[in-house]
């Protein structure tokens, strides 16, 4: 758990334990003890703290706070914490934080403890709690205002955004940068100043004028529902304006009330289900082909990004396309995202230019020979996908597996033709496939199981969450999108302006309304993949004829600058629309809707109900492997608002009696689209109570 080296009058202690070195309450009094040995041996004078070079530590035990049940247990859970990292502090012999790699959460508050900070030039440190919805318990939001100031400090624990070594170094956090092959070295060499340096003793910068002004602001834009931010905010300005003491107290009760938060349960609960996405019993131990190489069909915008990604990843991509005009514009595209990345600190332009010369962008066909994956990225029409597949199999190896961007057409469509049609499945990317972090792979019965593993591996070498889906019309996520927008646009129709639908959904929690989504993502698009997908769902019944008119007026979105909203050139700001009011006036007088526009409440409901019913169908149907799989993958993919859990999840906890009620009630209303699926009904007779 901890490896003891002594090296001259220093005491290396080494954190040898699993996940990545998380702290637990056994590695704590494993640590603690060690200090106190330190304390007492004559022949050292100084101790360093040593992770491994990828990790220094991943912070605490996740465990540690999912099975805690009560009030009681949080802030026991919290003093132990803060007694553990006091203990440190208080040496009267220096603790140096030697650090490489991640340093995440409680990582970060037990560094700060520490006497002095050296970290590698590869060191990352981020205060991820609040993205879980929790405040961090073991004296950070105490010990991080004293040595970079109140400003910083919040921007840190609000955000939850990684910072890099050299950020850290200027802003105060890191004493020390050095290469990763000298950290020992240099952590050994450190002298800290005398007297020791304890953090809670240091007095913070005055915080300029305007210093709590974002946060105040961010603080404003949170849900409710979301307390961590507030209660962080409040730990900071009680142990700032009161003492140390009074902070870390009010510290352990927000790390409480935090943690027994909706909204932290919730997080907590997507946290571990992304995690088991990709453990799937049929592929477990089934060998995963090796992928060296891999390339894309097709290169439009989403193909474009997906040759992005492969890059990122560190795959050599071959992207083809017959059109010259199509391969500039991919070259453009995937130059101007590394550009923004660089520009925005994310990427160092050495880096930016290798991910760029790993991309082979070419007309010819021959050129995919070797490559261990195929993307198929063109247009959503089976015969065009369909040809492809059957020109580029005989150009590649056995081994390789033939993937398809598709969501839309079956894959038993794709397949036909093919001589190997096992090494077939789909991987369906988000748009921007490089930035979105989810990816359907979706199988048939007939799917060679490698085919299947090799495709989860790589998508989580993207660095991105793999949902398995059995094969069907839309997969689970488009399944689910496409009658939420279905419903969207009847909401028009009934009279409820765009920018009140969208503001709707996003108070209740989603980063952007359907509308905007739907610009973004293009009209024509939506269209599209609803005929494809339409007939296997006769309940979701016919897209309204709003979408249809503002298509044949060359309305599709964003890139024709003009959707249900109008844009400009380079812009993405929407902007109010005279043409659709005029396109939604004239449905509303041909189909007699006069009535009083639906109110927020209705129009949340009802598009929240169409997902919700629809999520009970695949998960009936057996498209999806669990209903956690359908709360990731709507968390990840649609936007549905992490705090609440994803879209079962919320079902459940609203009630499963209580949707189908509600659901029975619009459908008496609005037709047979809101019938409640035969699977909810199930669970609804089987609720408590009931």
């Amino acid at each position: 758990m901890i490896e003891h080296t002594l090296r001259g009058n220093a005491l290396v202690l080494r954190l040898a334990a699993p996940n990545r070195n998380a702290l637990t309450l056994e590695l704590l009094e494993a640590l603690g003890a060690a200090i106190d040995n330190a304390k007492s041996n004559p022949q050292v004078s100084k101790v360093v703290l040593l992770g491994s070079p990828e990790h220094f530590s991943s912070g605490a035990d996740l465990g540690l706070v999912r099975a805690v049940e009560t009030a009681e247990q949080a802030i026991e859970l919290s003093d132990r914490f803060q007694k553990a990292f006091q203990r440190i502090e208080e040496s009267p012999k220096p603790v140096i934080a030697a650090m490489g790699g991640m340093v995440l959460g409680g990582a970060l508050e037990l560094a700060l403890a520490c006497h002095g900070r050296v970290a590698a030039d590869n060191c990352r440190f981020r205060m991820p709690e609040v993205t879980l919805g929790i405040v961090p318990g073991a004296g950070g939001t105490q010990r991080l205002p004293r040595l970079i100031g109140a400003h910083a400090a919040l921007e840190m624990l609000l955000s939850g955004r990684t910072i890099d070594a050299a950020k850290a170094l200027a802003m105060g956090l890191v004493d020390r940068v050095c290469p990763p092959a000298e950290l020992l070295e240099a952590a050994l060499a450190w002298e800290p100043p005398r007297p020791l340096r304890r953090s809670t003793r240091l007095q913070p910068a005055p915080a300029p004028p305007d210093g709590v002004a974002p946060a105040e602001a961010l603080l404003a834009r949170t849900p409710p529902e979301v307390v961590a931010p507030r209660l962080i905010f409040e730990a900071i300005k009680t142990g700032l304006e009161e003492s140390v003491e009074a902070g870390l107290a009010c510290e352990r009760r927000a790390f409480a009330q935090s943690l027994a938060s909706a909204a932290a349960q919730n997080r907590i609960y997507l946290f571990f289900a992304s995690r088991q996405t990709s453990k799937v019993p049929e592929v477990e131990g089934v060998s995963v082909a090796p992928v060296r190489s891999a390339a894309v069909v097709g290169v439009g915008t989403m193909g474009a990004n997906i040759a992005q990604a492969l890059a990122q990843a560190g795959l050599d991509v071959t992207a083809v396309d017959q059109d010259p005009a199509a391969l500039d514009r991919a070259r453009q595209r995937i130059a101007s995202s590394l550009d923004r990345r660089v520009a925005r600190g994310q990427l160092a332009p050495p880096a930016a230019e290798a991910i760029f010369q790993r991309i082979r962008l070419t007309h010819r066909w021959s050129d995919l020979g070797g490559c261990d994956l195929v993307v198929e990225a063109v247009y959503e029409d089976p015969a065009v996908k369909q040809a492809v597949f059957q020109r580029l199999e005989p150009l590649v190896g056995p081994q390789a597996v033939l993937a398809s961007n598709t969501s839309a057409i079956s894959l038993d469509l794709l397949a036909a033709g093919l001589t190997h049609p096992e090494r077939l499945v789909a991987m369906h990317f988000f748009h921007p496939a490089h930035h979105m972090p989810l990816v359907e792979v979706a199988y048939r019965p007939q799917s060679a199981p490698q085919a299947i593993a090799t495709a989860l591996h790589v998508a989580r070498i993207l660095g991105k969450t793999p949902v398995l889906v059995r094969n069907c019309p839309g997969f689970l996520v488009d399944r689910l999108f496409i009658p939420y927008v279905k419903e969207a646009f009847a909401l028009l129709e009934d009279g409820a302006p765009p920018e009140a639908v969208d503001r709707a959904m996003v108070t209740f929690g989603f980063p952007m309304g359907p509308f905007a989504l739907i610009d973004m993502t293009g009209l024509d698009i939506l269209i599209a993949s609803d005929r494809q997908i339409s007939a296997a769902y006769p309940w979701h019944g016919p897209m309204p004829p709003v979408a249809f008119r503002l298509v044949e007026e060359g309305r599709l979105g964003q890139k024709t600058h003009a959707g249900v909203y109008e844009y400009s050139e380079g812009d993405p700001t929407a902007r109010p629309s005279p043409v659709t009011a005029r396109i939604l006036a004239e449905v509303q007088g041909r189909h007699g809707h006069a009535h009083q526009p639906p109110a927020d409440d209705e129009i949340v409901q009802r598009l929240v109900l169409r997902m919700v019913n629809e999520a009970y169908y695949a998960l009936g149907d057996g498209i999806a492997r669990s209903a956690s799989d359908v709360d990731v993958a709507t968390v990840l993919g649609i936007g549905f608002p992490d705090y609440r859990g994803g879209v079962l999840r919320y079902a459940r906890q609203c009630g499963p009696d209580v949707v189908f009620r509600r659901l029975e009630c619009l459908a008496q209303r609005h037709g047979t689209r809101f019938r409640p699926s035969p699977f909810l009904q199930q669970e609804a007779r089987n609720a408590p109570g009931c």
